[in-house]
């Protein structure tokens, strides 16, 4: 009779657990499929982002998105991007850019963790968080240069607009980072690393500009056709060296360039050529 009930019990147990585990398989599933549904939304809006409409949707998806699937690394990266776009050309308020761009280099840091290798450096190296940091980044390989790329870029856009102290104090981290980058693949995002040590050694205090300048010139010469190397080029190096003439003449030249020159950037392309105007009409202040 106790045997007979031990079975009886067993059976229901393993029908139980059984039916729980389907249960969560399932909802899994259904989370999944929704954050697939999400992320083509995202996509969709994302391919017609020219248009500020479009750049928005193609943001409050991909942000949905990824908080139902904050694994996906590819999800992550596009996310981050969609946080610098819209940071940088379409949201005014200061504050509200440094939450869009503080999401964006949270969910380009998420990817990097999806790493064992990364995240397993990260908590075995002894020091704070820039120091783990910093010995992590020995262990990315090149599959992972989009995720590092976008939490350089939007860390590095927090970081531009702070004081030289804050700057300062962030230096070994941004520096280490970068010349990562540039080891991995320095054309990487049209000379992405030789864009962003350009305008980093343009903004810390007591470095040879000379560096930022040729940083800028590789970038260009790499990629002429995408526009943001030269915006930075005036924004940063032109009115740090005082040279109005230059500044207004290299902004000048990208207005008069095709936008089109790579087709996958045309929309940020046009954007810069909109911030290209702005800067022109701000000249007078930028070289008071």
């Amino acid at each position: 009779m106790r045997t007979k009930l031990l079975i009886i019990i067993s059976i229901i147990i393993v029908i139980l657990f059984s039916g729980c585990s389907s249960y969560i398989y399932e909802k899994q599933d259904i989370l999944i499929d929704n954050a697939k549904f999400l992320s083509k939304q995202g996509q969709i809006h994302w391919e017609k982002r020219s248009n500020i409409t479009d750049a928005q949707r193609a943001l409050h998806f991909l942000s949905l998105a990824h908080k139902l699937d904050n694994c996906n690394i590819d999800l992550a990266v596009l996310y981050s991007r969609a946080c610098y776009f819209n940071a940088r050309y379409i949201i005014t308020d200061p504050n509200e850019k440094v939450k869009l761009l503080t999401l964006g280099a949270e969910s380009a840091r998420s990817a990097l963790f999806t790493s064992s290798e990364f995240a397993n450096r990260f908590m075995e190296t002894e020091g704070d968080s820039t120091d783990k940091f910093i010995s992590a980044l020995e262990t990315i390989e090149l599959s992972q240069t989009p995720a590092l790329y976008w939490w350089t870029v939007n860390t590095g856009s927090i970081l531009i607009s702070k004081p030289v102290v804050e700057r300062l104090e962030h230096r070994v981290l941004i520096e280490s980072t970068l010349y990562k980058l540039l080891s991995l693949d320095p054309t990487y995002f049209y000379g992405g690393p030789y864009r962003l040590l350009g305008v980093f050694y343009a903004r810390i205090p007591g470095v040879d500009l000379s560096q930022s300048k040729s940083y800028l010139d590789q970038a260009i010469a790499s990629f002429p056709g995408y526009f943001s190397t030269r915006t930075y080029l005036s924004q940063f190096y032109y009115t740090k060296i005082g040279e109005p003439e230059l500044f207004r003449q290299n902004l000048e030249e990208m207005l008069s360039m095709d936008p089109t020159l790579i087709p996958e950037v045309m929309p940020e392309n046009l954007f810069e050529q909109e911030f290209a105007r702005h800067l022109l009409s701000q000249e007078s202040k930028l070289f008071e």
